[in-house]
């Protein structure tokens, strides 16, 4: 399809010529808005067969409005400020990046878990205040020996096991759409919640941000998990009930929390969680490397020309809308979108006519 437009709504990237160039091989012209007056940038989408969205909340409203659009793909492995529903409703393919930066995020996990593990934070504070504590009045635990818990066990839980191969610890993972064998070919054995909760140690979050993972865990997991657990998210913030584990952190049940994601962003200056003494943040950064950046914006605009130019993406967030469009038979889903379809099945969605 030969004089495609792509538009970028409301990204906050320093550039966006990495997706231009694609874009521009390819035939089409990339419209880039961000700083824009919002009607503005809106009305631009009304004429555009692909936009890439970052944070920019696209619901039914909205998506009726973009006649022309094929496909949206969000800068990122979540995509759930796409109403999915909505846009399959409208024919609009929803694309994404679900393994950009699985090295980051798998890596920011282990780096939080350290962090609180061996109090990494607070003595560096005391040494940069002038202190030196020979004998610590922090306690820590040797990790070996100990089990690690992945609430979710996609490519980033996958990457966060195979990282902690040698670490000597026992690897439970809880996700209703793995197979236990790709579980065990990493030494992961497959639990349920409830399993998970009350054996682990160290409990890390890695689902994606779903109307069933709202607050999954929440003050009954808390409840579940032993005394003095530390608790790790690098997923979604809302995943998390924040009052609960603020409750958790002060009744002493869980010992220490690691956070790179928020139920608002950015955090609020007012939060307690700032200052927390047994808190680490960081705000919201897990994904980035230099590499994972050129490689996400490089992602995003080679799916999106796929389907200006008459192909498939290669992840699709909402394969239902293929039955829609007629082109379930010419679409091979790929990890990301098979445990999409799964999840579709378990939620008694109909997907027969996609191959899975």
């Amino acid at each position: 399809m030969a004089g495609f437009k792509v538009v970028v709504l409301r990204h906050g990237y320093l550039s966006t010529e990495t997706e231009r160039r694609v874009v521009l091989a390819a035939g089409g012209t990339l419209v880039d808005t961000d700083g824009w007056p919002l009607d503005a940038a809106l009305k631009e989408c009304e004429e555009a067969e692909g936009m890439l969205v970052r944070w920019f909340p696209l619901g039914l409203d909205l998506l009726r409005r973009f006649g022309r659009c094929r496909i949206v793909v969000r800068y990122g492995v979540g995509y759930d400020n796409v109403d999915l529903a909505a846009a399959t409703a409208a024919g609009i393919m929803v694309g994404h990046a679900p393994a950009y930066c699985c090295d980051e995020v798998a890596t920011h996990t282990l780096a939080l878990l350290l962090a609180c593990v061996r109090n990494a934070v607070t003595i560096h504070q005391r040494l940069a205040r002038g202190g030196w504590e020979p004998n610590p009045p922090e306690k820590s635990h040797r990790m070996a020996g100990r089990t690690f818990g992945l609430v979710g066990f996609g490519n980033i839980g996958q990457s966060v096991a195979r990282k902690l191969g040698g670490w000597g610890m026992r690897l439970l993972a809880t996700d209703p759409y793995v197979e236990p064998a790709r579980a065990a070919a990493v030494g992961v054995e497959l639990v349920d919640l409830e399993a998970l909760c009350r054996q682990s140690d160290y409990v890390s979050l890695h689902v994606p941000l779903l109307p069933e993972t709202r607050h999954l865990i929440g003050r009954r997991e808390f409840e579940w998990m032993k005394s003095g657990v530390t608790v790790v998210n690098t997923a979604r913030g809302p995943v998390l009930d924040t009052a609960a584990l603020l409750a958790a952190l002060n009744a002493g049940r869980v010992n220490a929390a690691g956070l790179d994601v928020f139920e608002e962003e950015p955090l609020a200056a007012s939060s307690p969680l700032r200052g927390h003494p047994r808190v680490v943040l960081s705000d919201h950064t897990a994904w980035y490397s230099e590499e994972s950046l050129a490689e996400l914006q490089r992602t995003v605009a080679e799916e999106a020309v796929r389907v200006c130019t008459g192909g498939l993406p290669v992840a699709l967030a909402n394969p239902e809308v293929l039955q829609r469009l007629g082109r379930a038979s010419e679409w091979t889903p790929n990890d990301s979108a098979r445990w999409q379809l799964k999840r579709l099945a378990h939620q008694r969605v109909p997907v027969e006519a996609i191959s899975a």
